[in-house]
């Protein structure tokens, strides 16, 4: 067991002996169980079967001064078989901590430390600033792997908050990263959040160090970021998210600076039940310089809501890249019950893989296909 996970693993032993002590204790056992089929409609007939089960134990218990330690330990056990007609192909299997992480905290303020999930931004489609987190629109459970470390947060009487957070350990690269952190030295940040008048505007800066393979071994290089965002209510959702990423030159860099906008708005039409619409545009570009030069992407993205009935939605969405004249489409139908959901999804794409966030294992959803999926949450 790794370093990080002993840390982990101790702190909730520790808390789960101070619950055990404590008539305020409260602790439950919950978790979701998915499984899905998916298949592409080409004349080789690819297909894959797949299952998830995600177990999670919950604790919390009460402290004086108006405090309290809560905690949440979950495991991310999932495989998939994939075919090409009715030969097999491959099989992947993962069985790896979700969540471990230990929460202290009181009115306006807590502290969580372990294996947790960061994300933050005013975008729903295509977000520049996902920087911990793999979260993909398409998917419509959610989930994303975390990251190792510290967050700390602190809540101001005027609504606004203020974060700071120290992440270590992570050897995986998190967002849009192409290069990983150097997995022991610490990665700090943080991001302050205030009032704009009928919403709301933020500032968010990280450091690290990036772990670069030479022919030899690796070099460290230092990387900063900023952010910036902000979110309106005016009769319509405007919002727009921007983040830049200035890394130390070098040969073995193709890019020095990566920086990415969007630009949203929502609205929901009083037809029917209610139509809501958003829409998106993303300019990604990286390069050795700011804005200019290099290599850049211009995406534009459209999603379609409509609640049918109390259990039925609809959903579409449309994602178009100019130049290379590629559109990308998906569209939904959900049924959710009391702890059963039900998913069926189609898609009409380009073989050119869309990839707007963290991947893993085989791309399906390339070409034209459907995937059914049955979520249970116990």
């Amino acid at each position: 067991m790794s370093l990080r996970l002993k840390a982990c693993f101790i702190l909730l032993l520790i808390i789960c002996n101070l619950s055990a002590q404590k008539d305020s204790a409260n602790i439950t056992f919950n978790g979701q169980v998915t499984g899905w089929g998916i298949t592409q409609l080409e004349n080789s007939i690819p297909w894959q079967l797949a299952g998830r089960f995600v177990p999670t134990l919950l604790g919390n218990f009460s402290l004086a001064l108006q405090s309290k330690i809560d905690f949440e330990a979950s495991l991310n056990i999932n495989g998939s078989v994939n075919f090409t007609g009715l030969q097999y192909d491959s099989v992947m299997g993962q069985f790896k901590p979700y969540r471990i992480w230990a929460r202290y905290s009181g009115q306006n303020w807590e502290v969580r430390a372990g294996l947790q999930k960061i994300n933050f931004g005013s975008a729903k489609l295509f977000r520049p600033l996902m920087w911990f987190d793999g979260v993909d629109v398409r998917d419509p459970l959610q989930l994303t792997d975390g990251v190792y470390g510290v967050l700390g947060r602190y809540y101001f009487p005027n609504n606004a908050n203020i974060w700071l957070w120290t992440l270590i350990g992570n050897k995986n690269p998190k967002g849009y990263e192409m290069y990983v952190s150097a997995q022991w030295k610490p990665e700090v940040g943080g991001r302050y959040q205030m009032p704009s008048g009928p919403g709301q505007i933020a500032l968010s800066t990280n450091y690290r160090k990036v772990q670069v393979p030479n022919p030899t071994s690796f070099d460290l290089l230092s990387e900063g970021r900023i952010g910036l965002d902000g979110k309106w209510d005016l009769g319509i959702g405007l919002w727009f998210e921007s983040s830049v990423t200035v890394t130390q030159k070098s040969e073995l860099m193709p890019y020095s600076v990566v920086d990415a906008w969007n630009l949203g708005a929502d609205y929901t039409f009083g037809i029917g039940n209610g139509l809501g619409m958003t829409v998106e545009y993303f300019r990604y570009h990286l390069g050795q310089q700011f804005l200019t030069g290099g290599t850049t992407v211009n995406l534009f993205g459209t999603m379609f809501t409509y609640p049918v009935s109390m259990l039925d939605n609809l959903s579409a969405m449309v994602f178009y890249i100019p130049g290379s004249n590629l559109t990308y489409n998906y569209f939904s139908w959900s049924r959710t019950y009391d702890n059963w959901s039900l998913y069926a999804i189609g898609f009409w794409n380009p073989n050119v893989p869309l990839t707007i966030s963290q991947t893993q294992g085989k791309n399906m959803f390339s070409g034209k296909g459907i995937q059914l999926m049955m979520n249970y949450n116990f």
